[in-house]
């Protein structure tokens, strides 16, 4: 597939998941596979590049993090991916328009047969996964084909952060002026003061200051 969204590694693995806000830990084993499970992301493979996440695989996370806060458990859902992909005859199941809606009956079914034990938390009700799941689709803007062509970063909020392959090299940015964040944390960490990176690229000083809690994981 001769398509940037696909081939393009954007971010490696703990990057990606600072911008995800989600743990180190996790993302590695979603990207590269638990110990008796395959990776659950559309990575780019171990050894052929230092940014092996693409912007699918970024995409992806995003909606396995909202399952995993619904309380679907990650590390058992690989054979419910692959129900969902002879269901909706495409590969990419996590980014799908359709999950929140025909995705949802179609985990819970398989959650209640045997070989879907222990995928969904004894608690969890269907309409708490398609609520949750739903909200992150909110946040992926989808092409005329279905695929996915920009995401927002919801932790981010209020400052609004966007992905786009087409857009400041694929990398995280600033929706009102396009600028990168890691050029904003850049600054920081070299000791600039929030004010003066602020005023440097046009930004509120809230946007630097949280470029600088998510990403270097301190205050500017």
């Amino acid at each position: 597939m001769d398509d940037a969204r696909f081939t393009e590694g954007l971010l490696n693995l703990a990057e990606a998941g600072r911008y995800l806000h989600v743990p180190r830990q996790t993302f590695h084993r979603w990207a590269r596979g638990y110990r008796r499970g395959e990776p659950l992301l559309h990575v780019i493979g171990k050894g052929e590049t230092s940014l092996p996440v693409t912007f699918i695989a970024l995409a992806e996370a995003h909606v396995l993090d909202a399952l995993r806060d619904a309380g679907v458990r990650p590390q058992r859902i690989r054979p419910a991916l692959q129900r969902l992909q002879e269901e909706f005859g495409r590969k990419y199941v996590l980014v799908a328009p359709e999950l929140a809606t025909d995705g949802i009956d179609v985990l819970w079914d398989f959650a209640r047969s045997e070989a879907g034990h222990g995928l969904i938390a004894g608690d969890t009700g269907q309409h708490v996964i398609r609520e949750i799941v739903a909200d992150h689709l909110e946040y992926i803007a989808w092409d005329e084909r279905g695929v996915p062509k920009q995401l927002e970063l919801r932790h981010w909020q209020p400052s609004k952060v966007v992905v786009d392959v087409r857009r400041a090299f694929g990398q995280p940015y600033f929706a009102g002026t396009g600028t990168r964040v890691a050029d904003v944390a850049g600054l920081v960490k070299a000791g600039e003061r929030a004010e003066a990176v602020a005023e440097e690229f046009g930004l509120s000083i809230g946007d630097v200051r949280t470029a600088a809690r998510i990403l270097l994981g301190r205050a500017a």
